[in-house]
């Protein structure tokens, strides 16, 4: 049994997979930042996206976090530097009011021709968030009957 196995090493040796996530979450964020709904969006494997998506959600928590520790996190990951401080001045606050759930993972129908490897597109999500007013509290119309020993037929 396999224990404790948290990565999919997506047939990489670790060096290799690291500056593969690495480049993926970089172009995960620079896309992230482009105006455009349709060219904010990055197609790779179904395997990479879902290893690679707790990866950006991470970056994106430290820059919200916003200090310096929080800053050097980040750039041991994100190797661009004009990404890294677009990740800090534009995406933090843009996901501010977000508790989580940054990215989007969506597979898609067709299958990569080469190695027929299923194809996914991970994007940024919105950065609209609706909040729920808090719900009333139903009035019920049933009423409250009381029951004494007067209404309860005497046991036999």
């Amino acid at each position: 049994m396999k224990h404790g196995v948290k990565i999919n090493r997506l047939g990489r040796n670790a060096s290799h997979r690291k500056a593969m996530l690495g480049n993926l979450a970089t172009s995960v964020l620079r896309q992230g930042l482009k105006e455009n709904q349709m060219e904010r969006q990055v197609r790779t494997t179904v395997a990479k996206a879902k290893t690679v998506k707790p990866l950006v959600e991470r970056l994106i928590t430290f820059a919200k976090k916003g200090d310096l520790s929080a800053r050097r996190e980040a750039a041991k990951v994100v190797h661009d530097h004009e990404v890294l401080k677009a990740l800090f001045e534009t995406l933090a606050p843009r996901y501010s009011e977000r508790q989580g759930g940054y990215t989007r993972v969506l597979k898609l129908d067709r299958e990569r021709a080469g190695d027929s490897a299923e194809m996914a597109i991970i994007s940024l999500v919105e950065d609209v968030v609706v909040k729920k007013a808090p719900k009333a509290k139903a009035k019920t119309s049933a009423k409250k009957i009381d029951i004494t020993e007067a209404s309860v037929p005497a046991e036999a």
